[in-house]
């Protein structure tokens, strides 16, 4: 799990424990701060300070300082003051739709499960039926949630899902107004399997591109549109995100997402030293943006020569 994904998971947990106090306003707020960690684009670490965090949508003084305790120390304190005085919840659990605070208490209580793959076994043995608050409808229904989140911590073998992104990738393509498009991640990289996919498009009409894919029918469901990024689903339970990106932010978009982590923080460092900055809008020399539209430029610039993304493993080959 990478370390926004895990911080977003402490958010929720926070403000499941507040939900179980009868706090009012507070753990809307953590959810709605942990769905913006979930999905920003760089790494959470990656913001200089407090008050940088504090420019994203929904992130106040004490969630920001929350998020920097941890980046900073690996703890939350306020966190471990709740579990200390409540007992700890199980933040894969809370992760499942319809399963608020207190069926996961009695979840843990009762049956002992921890784990969405507990429990898929219990509702799958129909255990869960019988437990206050819990019908034939709501462990269906449980069932199902658990078995999506159980999909998005799966990692496919490249060779299955290869036709599925190639057809979505060649359909995204042939959509009039798409300037480019490629798929990035460990997929570009010829990992041997891939826990989701991230294409990149340049495009000045992404409705389009969202009403193509919808109509394919190896798409399950449309989970998210917007003006940034486009996510769904594959019938096997992949996630994709599709990433808008402007055109002359190809070059360090691509390089970013490609990855890997590792791979990423090397560069970085590189650019750091000459007193530069990178991330997936470009390489700057203060708010100079010195090079950005093509992968090899920003090699070139950094001294470096261009690695093929198969290579792209930890530091330079």
């Amino acid at each position: 799990m990478d370390r926004n994904a895990h911080v977003a998971l402490l958010l929720r947990q926070i403000a499941a424990l507040l939900d179980e106090q009868g706090v009012a306003f507070k753990p809307a707020a953590y959810r709605r701060a942990a769905q913006v960690v979930e999905e920003l684009k760089k790494d959470v670490g990656e913001f200089k300070d407090e008050k940088e965090l504090r420019t994203l949508p929904g992130i106040g003084e004490a969630i920001a300082a929350k998020i920097r305790e941890y980046v900073t120390t690996g703890r939350i304190k306020h966190l471990d003051e709740l579990m200390l005085a409540q007992g700890g919840l199980s933040a894969a659990l809370m992760e499942i739709e319809g399963l608020g605070p207190k069926r996961v208490r009695l979840l843990q209580k009762e049956l002992g499960i921890t784990t969405v793959a507990q429990l898929i076994a219990a509702a799958r043995a129909g255990k869960l039926n019988g437990l206050p608050g819990f019908s034939d409808v709501m462990e269906k229904k449980i069932l199902e949630n658990a078995g999506q989140v159980a999909e998005r911590s799966r990692r496919f073998p490249l060779t299955d899902i290869k036709h599925d992104a190639e057809l979505v990738l060649t359909t995204i393509r042939d959509v009039a107004g798409v300037e480019r498009a490629e798929i990035a991640g460990s997929y570009r990289r010829q990992k041997e399997t891939v826990g989701d996919i991230d294409i990149l498009v340049v495009t000045r009409d992404p409705k389009k591109i969202s009403d193509a894919i919808a109509a394919l029918p190896i798409v399950r469901d449309v989970i998210a549109h917007g003006d940034k990024k486009l996510s769904f689903n594959f019938t096997s339970g992949l996630r994709v995100d599709v990433r808008f990106v402007a055109r002359d932010q190809w070059g360090s978009a691509l390089l970013y997402f490609t990855g890997d982590k590792e791979h990423n923080i090397t560069l970085r460092k590189i650019a750091i030293g000459k007193g530069w900055k990178l991330n997936e809008y470009g390489l700057f020399e203060g708010d100079k943006v010195i090079a950005s539209k093509e992968e090899e430029d920003i090699y070139k610039k950094l001294g470096l020569a261009w690695v093929e993304p198969y290579k792209r493993t930890g530091m330079l080959p």
